[in-house]
């Protein structure tokens, strides 16, 4: 019996701060209010593009911002033959071209902005997707993101390591590239 007494006055509670919540609701609609207003001017601006904050350097000629200093990199495109592609149906490499698309417009930003570690991760992180979601029976292509991964590893800096990736992107969009001219 007393858990019954226990339950009906909770049961209560729960009513009656339903009821204070409908009436606020009820209160706040009833008022006027002055519509919301996007003004610029209220929100500083940021000093970088997109979401990782560039290393910037201030000039004192001028206020103007100056972009960081990019790292010179010789750059090793692997050149394959287009039976690396053997193998492939067309929904694997339209697959692997659309995921290292989208690796690029990713990485490239960060790695201008001088996020060069945020740049590999995002190109290593796509090759190994790639390897997994194509290896079985699309063989060349995993291997040559394999190739390039183990490349990249030797590589000492981080900007390195993203340009051993993106070599490795390069090479396969060209063959891909090349097999699309030949059909």
């Amino acid at each position: 019996m007393r858990r019954a007494w226990i339950w009906i006055v909770f049961g209560l509670l729960v009513f009656m701060a339903g009821v204070a919540s409908v009436s606020v609701v009820a209160v706040r609609l009833a008022k006027p209010h002055a519509p919301t207003v996007y003004v610029p001017e209220a929100h500083p601006t940021t000093p970088w593009r997109g979401t990782v904050p560039a290393r910037v350097v201030k000039d004192t000629s001028d206020d103007d911002l100056v972009e960081p200093k990019l790292p010179a990199i010789k750059r090793s495109v692997p050149v394959f033959e287009v039976r690396v592609l053997d193998g492939c149906s067309k929904q694997d490499l339209d697959t692997v071209e659309a995921r290292i698309s989208t690796a690029i417009e990713t990485g490239a930003p960060q790695y201008n902005d001088g996020d060069f570690d945020g740049c590999f991760t995002t190109y290593e992180s796509t090759a190994l997707a790639l390897e997994h979601a194509v290896g079985k029976t699309c063989k060349g292509p995993a291997s040559a993101l394999k190739t390039g991964r183990e490349q990249a590893a030797k590589r000492t800096t981080p900007a390195e390591r993203a340009w051993a990736m993106r070599d490795a992107f390069d090479g396969l969009l060209d063959v891909i590239d090349r097999r699309g001219a030949e059909l």
